[in-house]
């Protein structure tokens, strides 16, 4: 019999058995028809879920008769060809009932081909073939190297790939000078390539050697992208979102830093540690000053009343990294010069939703507007004991 794309029409009806879905023929009986030109006739019937094919001569009685070619019957099943247009050209004929014969649609899963196997020679000749395609530039900055393969075997041959100027070019051969050679049997070679076996294995059994340059060979791996047999598709990773906040039944120290100044907060206390050199306050404290990078142990309460000096009106929130949540937005982003702080040692806060455009009416000015922080009644030792801050009227 004669294929069509690679497939024949006795392989559609041969599978029609184990791609039949009962749960898609609840409730009909029919009888479908089925006449491909130089083909033969095959006769489906259907009751309540069950299905019967044969082949037969004659197809009277049948409820529709599908009449076409080969091409055209295989097209359509491997969806290389449109059943619309076959219909309107005269190429696929129907004969009764058109609307029985779509229900046929939901009573089958879609034919897939069975994947055709390479010989080791095919397999060789397009992993090879495909090489240059595979070169990845990026990984092999710099690299002016000429790497030989031995394959051995009826099915082997031998190549060399240069590699210069951020180009790989491919040869039939081995050349003089190869920075490394890669020897290997067909068979074994195509197994690596498909990941059936590893090269370790391979170069402690002696069926493999490497001989020259042996950490370029194990370069390799990341300067070809690995090798992907014809018809197979690179699987994409498949990314799955649960929108949810994730609580561990765990405890992080903060430090003794950190957590001296949340302990502060609990009992309305800012406190701002400071630098042994250049008497800097740093807010929130840190255990060594940014500019003078030695350790800051002396402390100091400061505010916990201050004055504005920057204020930012922020209209689009960016996710929270912790929680996935976003602020309601606008809100003020601002910087208050704490009582007791100087210069830019201030800190970084919120201002109260309703005063955000209201710190220009107070003092006609942004900045020097005086602010007072606002305390949670329940205070826990974390950056929301306080809640944001407001004008000091």
């Amino acid at each position: 019999m004669a294929e069509y794309f690679g497939v024949r029409v006795e392989d559609i009806f041969s599978t029609m058995p184990e791609r039949f879905r009962p749960e898609g023929a609840q409730g009909v009986t029919a009888s479908y028809g089925y006449s491909i030109e130089g083909e033969g006739k095959w006769k489906l019937s259907v009751k309540d879920g069950t299905m019967k094919l044969e082949k037969v001569e004659d197809l009277s009685g049948c409820t529709t008769v599908t009449t076409t070619d080969g091409e055209t019957f295989v097209g359509i099943n491997l969806g290389k060809v449109d059943a619309m247009k076959a219909f309107s050209s005269g190429r696929f004929r129907v004969e009764g009932d058109f609307g029985a014969l779509a229900k046929t649609a939901r009573m089958f899963r879609k034919y897939v081909p069975p994947k055709k196997e390479l010989t080791t020679r095919e397999y060789l000749l397009d992993m090879f073939g495909s090489l240059e395609k595979r070169f990845q530039p990026a990984r092999a900055e710099g690299l002016e190297v000429s790497i030989g393969y031995d394959i051995g075997g009826e099915d082997g041959g031998k190549w060399t790939a240069v590699i210069k100027g951020g180009k790989c070019t491919l040869r039939e051969g081995l050349v003089e000078d190869l920075s490394v050679k890669l020897q290997a049997q067909a068979s074994d070679w195509v197994a690596l390539m498909l990941g059936k076996i590893d090269a370790l294995s391979l170069l402690s059994a002696g069926k493999a050697a490497i001989a020259g340059d042996a950490r370029l060979a194990l370069r390799l791996g990341e300067i070809f992208a690995p090798y992907v047999p014809p018809g197979e598709a690179v699987k994409e990773q498949e990314l799955i979102v649960l929108r949810k906040t994730i609580s561990v039944n765990q405890r992080f120290a903060t430090g003794p830093v950190m957590g001296k100044f949340l302990k502060g907060l609990k009992e309305k206390k800012i406190l701002a540690n400071k630098c042994p050199q250049c008497g800097r306050l740093q807010l929130a404290p840190r255990e060594v000053c940014a500019v003078c990078r030695v350790e800051a142990t002396e402390w100091q309460e400061v505010g916990p009343k201050g004055k504005l000096e920057v204020i930012e009106v922020v209209y689009y929130a960016s996710p929270d990294p912790l929680t996935g949540e976003t602020r309601e937005t606008p809100y003020g982003s601002i910087h208050v010069l704490l009582d007791g702080c100087r210069g830019n040692e201030t800190f970084w806060h919120l201002l109260r939703k309703d005063q955000i455009f209201r710190v220009r009416e107070s003092q006609g000015e942004v900045k020097g507007t005086r602010l007072r922080p606002v305390w949670a009644e329940r205070r826990t030792g974390s950056i929301h004991d306080i809640q944001y801050f407001e004008i000091d009227e």
